[in-house]
């Protein structure tokens, strides 16, 4: 969100301005000064932050969407009095209150009570409703309902004492993981990406994106997807990623001819997938190496292949809609010259190659960002094309943007704190694991699929990063059970927590790039739908073909990849994201033989899922029908479409 805009919205004198980027500078130099020395305790760090972004959400995010009235902003200071005592009273003597653990005094009540309410309504107002309402669930379930719930969603009966203890005079709650892995990794990144912003690099990713796909046909939306997959690796929001890039590339894919819905369809499509692509990949990624205990550096390893194969289906989605709409290339002389560009402005990589490597090197992922973060600034200052960027408005603009944009996203952490709390608390989910295994009948695919459906109906109100915490501790432990790999079932998770992004009904990359499009929002969420295809069914391909993420021999992947790459084939061609008939083929035929030969071809893409040798067989049969099919009726059809 712009600063202006957020002027507008919040309506505050300019003059307190200077206090929000006050805020913004003191928190970053506190998180640097923090990975150079680490002389505070968790504790201490934890609670500081959660006193500065209480602070700047009840000053700067207003109740309402109204102006302030000037009730409503003697609540608002009351609360940021109220944010400053409880965070003070546990960063100030946090030995002595987390000591007392089932002890506690009424002073510990009044603080507890406090903190959970403001950071319920902190998140309301920098998120919206959906995750303080999940969270209040969470918080009457050991409490009030738990006890009276049937077969695995009984519960104990705990006390107050313990469960307001746990939810903030600890590090089990609002001060836990979630909030500690948000702070500790996710802070910088994203500050990384507004300094990429801030110093021209995301402007070098759009032209060497132009040079790179400009010239081919549908140029303009492959330039989408190159730029949306570069930012996303810095990015890591869906919503970010098409605000940033969308305001160029929607407009070239409008002008170049492609309908206001497809652009706005394309442009979500390839900014969602910038969660799942490597280097640097989504916010859920960094969690992952808490909770599934894997390095950051395998990860990427994992995440390689699925990436590929999801930004291919879109580049081919694309491809073939120009040729439906009969697009020319773009002219040569009207595109950058990739070698000029490089020449020029290519440093402008370094920052994430060396970032790359530093994590390929299992350094600490602290100190590998916040050191590319100076790299970036060094290679401005030494390349002329990039230089102007080098001011002192863009350096403390870059901390004020990086730091606005993390704030929402270390509030929801904090309140997703409460509902991990909880669930660890009741054994929860170990519970919900033993649903899952009990409803699936030991079959893993239908684990998979009850999983996809959690993951999507969540969706409609919390970001990714919130789905992957919830379900990596409800979901992922029954997954592993039943032998999916642990890299395989997170990421399954990471897969369509992203994908609720792009399907519908709530769907927010779409619809805010719907509203740059000038399009229907839910004609713009369908068409995303159908051209991320692929972020639908290859999470359950290397689910069940652990090859696909570069697990087991050499033989493994190279069966899971031509696998993937006969079924993704076949579901492209049942959905019509691949055309191998003229364009105007179908308009002479019975819609019965259309229907058919998409259910063939579907089919013979869900088959190739399974590694067994049956439904292997079978998918391949199917697969050979269809294109058979496509061949004979194209034969027969030609001499009647040549002849008129």
């Amino acid at each position: 969100m712009s600063e202006n805009k957020d002027e507008q919205a919040v309506g505050l004198p300019r003059p307190i301005e200077a206090i929000k980027t006050g805020i913004c500078l003191v928190m970053f130099v506190v998180q640097v000064w923090t990975v150079l020395t680490w002389q505070l305790d968790d504790a201490e760090i934890r609670g500081l932050f959660l006193g500065f972004i209480l602070l700047f959400s009840f000053a700067f995010y207003p109740a309402t969407k109204k102006s302030r009235s000037r009730f409503a902003f003697a609540v608002d200071l009351a609360m940021v009095a109220l944010s400053l005592y409880v965070t003070l009273y546990v960063v100030l003597d946090f030995e002595e209150v987390f000591g007392r653990a089932g002890d506690i005094l009424f002073q510990d009540y009044v603080v507890g009570i406090l903190a959970v309410l403001l950071v319920l309504e902190a998140t309301r107002r920098t998120t919206g409703w959906a995750l303080p309402i999940l969270s209040f669930v969470f918080i009457l379930y050991p409490l009030v309902y738990g006890p009276y719930m049937p077969g695995v969603l009984y519960t104990a009966n705990f006390g107050f004492e313990r469960v307001l203890t746990l939810l903030y005079l600890s590090l089990g709650g609002i001060l836990g993981v979630a909030f500690k892995v948000t702070l500790e990794f996710i802070f910088l990144f994203i500050i990384f990406g507004a300094f990429l912003n801030r110093f021209g690099i995301a402007e070098l990713f759009i032209d060497f994106a132009r040079a790179v796909a400009g010239t081919s046909r549908g140029g303009s939306a492959k330039v989408a997807v190159v730029a949306s997959a570069l930012m996303g690796t810095v990015n890591g929001s869906a919503t970010a990623n098409v605000a940033s890039t969308g305001v160029l590339t929607i407009p070239m894919m409008k002008r170049e001819g492609f309908s206001p819905t497809f652009a706005g369809a394309v442009e979500a499509a390839a900014s969602t997938g910038g969660q799942i692509m490597p280097p640097i990949m989504g916010a859920a990624a960094f969690l992952m190496v808490e909770f599934a205990r894997i390095s950051y550096s395998d990860i990427i390893i994992h995440a390689f292949l699925p990436a590929v194969f999801y930004f291919a289906m879109v580049w081919a989605a694309v491809h073939f809609e120009a040729i439906r709409l009969g697009l020319a290339r773009a002219a040569r002389e009207s595109l950058p010259e990739m070698w000029p560009i490089l020449k020029r402005r290519g440093g402008g990589f370094l920052p994430i190659v060396f970032l790359t490597a530093m994590i390929m090197f299992r350094q600490p992922l602290m100190d590998s960002v916040l050191w590319s973060l100076v790299l970036t600034v060094v290679i401005a200052f030494v390349t002329p094309d990039l230089r102007k960027y080098v001011t002192l408005e863009n350096l403390i603009g870059a901390v004020t943007d990086g730091v606005k944009t993390a704030i929402p996203l270390l509030m929801a952490s904090a309140c997703a704190g409460i509902v991990i709390g909880t669930v660890m608390l009741t054994s929860l989910s170990i519970n919900i694991s033993a649903m899952i295994v009990e409803m699936s009948q030991g079959i893993a695919i239908v684990a998979l699929v009850l999983s996809a459906i959690c993951c999507l109906i969540m969706g409609l109100g919390l970001p990714t990063q919130i789905i992957y915490l919830t379900l990596a501790i409800l979901v992922a432990p029954g997954l592993v059970d039943m032998g999916i790999s642990v890299a395989g079932a997170h990421l399954f998770i990471i897969y369509f927590g992203m994908m609720s992004m792009v399907t519908p009904p709530v769907c927010f990359a779409a619809f805010t790039a719907a509203t740059l499009a000038g399009a229907n929002l839910m004609k713009t969420g369908i068409v995303a739908f159908r051209i991320a295809l692929a972020g639908q069914l290859v999470p359950f391909y290397f689910a069940l073909n652990p090859g696909l993420l570069l697990i087991g021999s050499v033989t493994d992947i190279a069966i899971a990849i031509i696998r993937t790459s006969a079924g993704l084939f076949a579901a492209g061609l049942a959905f019509e994201i691949f055309r191998l008939w003229p364009v105007d083929h179908d308009a002479t035929l019975p819609r019965l033989l259309i229907y058919g030969r998409r259910l063939v071809f579907f089919i013979s893409g869900i088959a190739l899922i399974f590694p067994t040798a049956l439904p292997t067989v079978i998918g391949l049969v199917a697969l050979i029908f269809g294109l058979l099919i496509v061949f004979l009726i194209t034969r027969t059809q030609r001499p009647a479409v040549t002849g008129s």
